[in-house]
């Protein structure tokens, strides 16, 4: 004959319901049937919570409303975890979330493109243009070392020679101007031609 056993828990246990019981212990939650763990996650592992209280529900063991109450969160979480579950099953509560990075603009075959273009010594904006791409874009690609801008080393003729030049050195120059030459300001433009008294 099958003799019928009464639940005794544990002492100092909080009752989820008659059948469930919860005791922390050292940081670690105890779920007990009668003398019997069930289930134990670390108290700040809300991953397992969620997926064994679900699991509670689901298997009939606890009704909505005690996890509500008992845990004190809302219905509408409670829910969402139970479709989780019934959906995707305990992975659903413990996968990791992918990143998926969208509108890749910087191809392989467009960084390879780019980079030749660099090394032709087309300016950035020029490329941008060309490839309709953002400037800015193309300037992260270069600083995170995905392109690379070539020092082009070419011998400049007088007229490239003057925009190289640093802003203080052009003022510089424009100072020493005699009287009777023209001087240039920092945009190459002719401010004023001094005629010899």
């Amino acid at each position: 004959m099958v003799q019928t056993l009464f639940p005794v828990f544990p002492e100092n246990v909080r009752y989820l319901n008659s059948d469930i019981a919860i005791k922390t212990i050292d940081e670690v939650v105890f779920y007990f049937n009668g003398e019997m763990p069930i289930y134990k996650h670390q108290k700040s592992d809300y991953k397992s919570f969620r997926y064994i209280s679900s699991q509670l529900y689901v298997l009939g063991n606890v009704k909505q409303v005690d996890i509500v109450k008992f845990f004190k969160v809302s219905p509408e979480s409670v829910k969402r975890w139970v479709k989780i579950y019934k959906k995707e099953g305990a992975s659903g509560f413990f996968k990791t979330k992918k990143l998926e990075k969208k509108g890749h603009v910087l191809t392989k075959d467009i960084l390879v493109k780019i980079q030749t273009l660099l090394n032709t010594g087309k300016r950035v904006s020029i490329i941008g243009k060309e490839l309709d791409i953002k400037t800015d874009t193309l300037r992260k690609a270069i600083g995170d070392g995905r392109l690379t801008k070539p020092e082009i080393v070419n011998k400049l003729d007088d007229n490239q020679a003057t925009k190289a030049k640093t802003q203080s050195e052009r003022n510089i120059e424009d100072s020493k101007a005699v009287k009777g030459m023209a001087c240039t300001n920092t945009q190459g433009r002719i401010d004023a031609v001094v005629k010899k008294k």
